[in-house]
């Protein structure tokens, strides 16, 4: 027996405008959310734009023989001024004699030009048979085969320390040249703080 016969009718169509409320609000929480990530990775005012973006890079550089190699988390491009950022970077460049040298920073670039690689925040370079410089800007040019800096380095070896600002470091010879404001530190044996 039906007490109220268009009762079944009412609740139907109020479920059905409840469900159609119910998915317009999702539907624009969802191009809110949408909105937003699309403002947050627009340039900011007087940026570049960026043309494309990856995640989980490795690039290397082939001219008949690798030179370099190098891996980030994040890589964008900004066709503007001809440049992909990554974050955070690892640099191996390879030499004929023994491991790679190694650069880590929390920033890079890489120029499309001329392929001049730029890390910076926080740069550590590690010579694995001799020393280890920390600095805040490291530019490298594959093509002449060195790496430089104006910024203030510290230069750790086992025999002893260094501290300058600006460095020359050439990555086939396995050297390295302070600049200027040069303080060292040696030690009589490896090891020996003395």
């Amino acid at each position: 027996m039906n007490l109220a016969p268009g009762m079944g009718l009412r609740a139907g169509r109020a479920l059905l405008v409840l469900l159609l409320a119910a998915a317009a609000v999702a539907l624009a929480l969802i191009l809110m959310w949408q909105e937003r990530e699309g403002a947050q990775r627009a340039a900011a005012p007087g940026e570049p734009a960026m043309d494309a973006e990856i995640w989980g890079v490795d690039l290397r550089q082939r001219d008949g023989d690798e030179r370099w190699r190098l891996r980030a988390d994040h890589a964008a491009h900004y066709p503007g001024p001809g440049e992909t950022r990554l974050t955070p970077v690892h640099l191996e460049v390879q030499r004929a004699e023994g491991p790679p040298l190694t650069a880590d920073a929390r920033r890079g670039r890489v120029d499309d030009g001329d392929n001049r690689v730029t890390l910076s925040e926080a740069v550590v370079l590690e010579d694995p048979g001799g020393y280890r410089l920390t600095t805040d800007v490291l530019h490298y040019f594959p093509d002449e085969g060195r790496a430089e800096t104006d910024a203030p380095v510290q230069v750790t070896a086992d025999f002893g320390e260094a501290e300058g600002v600006g460095a020359t470091i050439w990555t086939a010879d396995r050297a390295v040249a302070l600049h200027s404001a040069v303080s060292t530190t040696l030690r009589r044996r490896p090891g020996d703080a003395s």
